[in-house]
């Protein structure tokens, strides 16, 4: 009887482990929809979230493998040439998907990090940071976030491009 017991709280265990990853891509997709209305989670598609222009590969599991996250994205944005990344809900945390970790390349996180500063030649001094005074978001020198045109996103999706195409090695 003992061993049956044992049997049942593993099974109810893993049970709720699998319903909450379950409900961690539920509410990623539904944080995701602010922004991309049709983004919902994707069954047997390999992306776990989709109608998103990236691969989002969600994760809610007690051990922690980036090397594992990172080898799994890049398998499939290599065939499809898209921006890939996981999102970690970790143990401890709820269902507030803005604290959530994300795990990236750092070749895919170039591209992002000089289409929003790529306007910066130096260190920003506290004077350079600011609020924006028409959409209030943070802004250093200038915002990006009402203004999206202020910086040349070409430069940055040629890397990537050719980062994707093998042209640059990586």
């Amino acid at each position: 009887m003992h061993g049956n017991a044992v049997n049942v709280k593993q099974l109810m265990a893993s049970q709720h482990r699998k319903h909450r990853g379950f409900r961690t891509e539920r509410v990623v997709a539904q944080y995701l929809s602010t922004v991309w209305s049709g983004a919902s989670v994707g069954r047997g598609s390999g992306k776990d979230v989709v109608n998103v222009p990236f691969d989002v590969e969600v994760k809610a599991r007690a051990s922690f493998q980036p090397l594992a996250y990172m080898k799994q994205i890049k398998a499939r944005t290599s065939v499809s040439g898209e921006l890939g990344f996981a999102v970690l809900r970790l143990n401890g945390q709820g269902e507030d998907v803005e604290d959530y970790a994300c795990v990236i390349r750092m070749a895919d996180l170039l591209p992002l990090l000089a289409l929003k500063y790529g306007h910066i030649q130096n260190e920003p001094t506290d004077a350079d940071i600011d609020h924006c005074p028409a959409c209030g978001s943070w802004m250093i020198r200038k915002c990006l976030t009402c203004q999206p045109t202020t910086t040349h996103a070409e430069p940055a999706i040629l890397v990537k491009r050719s980062i994707t195409d093998g042209t640059i090695d990586q």
